[in-house]
This record gives C-alpha cells, sequence and structure tokens, in this order.
C-alpha cells in the first residue's frame, strides 16, 4: 500500500475521469463538424434546446417560402413571355390582313389593332424588364403656321441667293471683260453671256420634256409600273397609298433619300446636254 501511494506521487499529472454519456448524431454522417455540433447540442439546457430547435423549424420555413416565391416568380414570367409572343404574333397578323384589304375603313381598324397590340407588347416588355423607355415618344408636334413661316423663309433665302450669285456672275463678267481689253487676242477669255443663261435654259427644258416622255414610255412597256406611280391615279395599291399607309418612317426616309439623289444625279447628267 505505502509502495502504491509512493508510486502514484512520483507521477508528473493525476489522471482524472468523469461520467460521459454518448454522443447522438441523429442519423447525421459521423463527421467533425457533425460530431462538434452534436457535443455541442449536449452541453446546452432544455430550454437553450427548444431554442435553437424552434430558430432551425423558422429556419427551414423561410426556406420554404423563399422557394415558393422563386417558383411563382418564374410561372408569372413564363406567362408574361407567352403574352408578350401572342401580343407580337398578333400584331403581325392584323398587319398581313390590313395589307390584303381593300376597304379603307377595314385597312384603318386592322392598323388600329396592331398598333394596340404593340403597346400590348412593349408594356409587357417593360414588366420584363426588357425595354426601359417607350419606342415611341411622345414629341410636341409643330404647328402649322411655323411649318409656313419655315418654308416661306426657306423660299426668301433661295431667291436672295439666287440673286446675290447672279450680280457676283455679272461683276466677274466684266472684270474679265476689262482685262480682256489689255491683253492679246489669242490670251482673251469668253465670259459667259446671253448665251450661256440660254444653255441653261435649254438644259431645264430638255428635262421637263424628258419627265413625260420617260412616264408616257414607262405606260407602254410597262403600264402596271406606270399606273402605279402616277400621281393622278389613285388606287388601293398605288405608289402615294402604300407610301403613307405601309411602310415604316424609316423606310419612308430611305426611299425619299433615294429618291432625291436620284434626281439630283439626273440634273447633273441634264448639264451633258448640248443644243
Amino acid at each position: 500500500m505505502n509502495a502504491m501511494s509512493s508510486e502514484t506521487e512520483k507521477m508528473p499529472f493525476k489522471a482524472v475521469t468523469r461520467n460521459t454519456k454518448p454522443v447522438s448524431l441523429s442519423g447525421k454522417p459521423f463527421t467533425q463538424p457533425n460530431v462538434e455540433a452534436a457535443i455541442a447540442d449536449i452541453e446546452l439546457t432544455d430550454e437553450e434546446r427548444e431554442i435553437k430547435k424552434q430558430e432551425e423549424e423558422l429556419q427551414q420555413k423561410k426556406a420554404k417560402i423563399q422557394e415558393q416565391k422563386q417558383k411563382a416568380e418564374e410561372a408569372h414570367k413564363n406567362t408574361l413571355m407567352f403574352e408578350r409572343e401572342k401580343a407580337k404574333t398578333a400584331a403581325a397578323d392584323f398587319r398581313r390582313q390590313a395589307g390584303q384589304m381593300s376597304d379603307p375603313e377595314e385597312k384603318k381598324t386592322l392598323y388600329g389593332w396592331a398598333n394596340e397590340a404593340d403597346m400590348t407588347v412593349f408594356q409587357l416588355e417593360k414588366e420584363l424588364g426588357i425595354v426601359t423607355e417607350d419606342p415611341t415618344p411622345v414629341t410636341p408636334k409643330q404647328s402649322l403656321l411655323s411649318r409656313r413661316v419655315m418654308a416661306f423663309v426657306q423660299v426668301i433665302a433661295v431667291v436672295l441667293a439666287i440673286i446675290y450669285f447672279h450680280s457676283l456672275f455679272g461683276e466677274f463678267g466684266q472684270r474679265i471683260m476689262a482685262s480682256n481689253k489689255k491683253l492679246p487676242v489669242e490670251q482673251q477669255t469668253a465670259p459667259y453671256n446671253d448665251v450661256s443663261f440660254q444653255k441653261l435654259f435649254y438644259e431645264k427644258m430638255v428635262v421637263f420634256i424628258d419627265l413625260p416622255i420617260a412616264l408616257l414610255i414607262m405606260l407602254l412597256v410597262v403600264p402596271f409600273i406606270g399606273f402605279y406611280v402616277l400621281p393622278i391615279v389613285r388606287s388601293k395599291k398605288d405608289f402615294y397609298t402604300e407610301f403613307y399607309e405601309e411602310l415604316t418612317p424609316w423606310q419612308r426616309a430611305i426611299l425619299s433619300t433615294t429618291v432625291v439623289l436620284g434626281l439630283l444625279l439626273f440634273l447633273a447628267l441634264s448639264h451633258n446636254v448640248k443644243p
């Protein structure tokens, strides 16, 4: 006995033992985080354990509600996308039917329905976040009086420009004639005179003669195109009706620019005409 007590006194530390109970993992995998969580749960009081249980149940309910919200939002988005495609198809169908109609009232009604379908598409795309601005912003229209004033100012500006350049034309002609008096005949230059103006008016006369001749030839060779572009012939399929009712603003701008450039080229080529 004395030997055992003396042996114990020589030991550098004392072994301390305590009663432990088995740790339950509640069916979870045997991993270090699960073991540590189970050990921490053992050290909780009954009240703390109950609070922890309620918090876990609350987190589960929140996750379930969030999942339901996501599903509802996805379903709503799919519904909006379906309605958007349906409205786009309806707008295209209305425009196609309007192009086949001969009655102006029915054509106008169908185009109105097409515009309403376009607005529906825009509202759905705005709700979906596809677009954020109105594709057809409302801009204040210029009053008729202001447009007439602008047209009058433009005409006056053109007339003044013609008068100004005509005065320069005569002034430089006189300078050339004065310079010719100091030069020998072989070095003199002939200024533009009435003959030049006659040539200019001859060119313009040829232009205005060629226009009806070109239309007459078109009526003889391809009469359907001639009647299509003839201003005095108005039908359901003429150029002017389709220009204002069928084409988009961008298409009208492209076509107008092409026609203007073609006329400028035609007038430029007319200067090659010789009497």
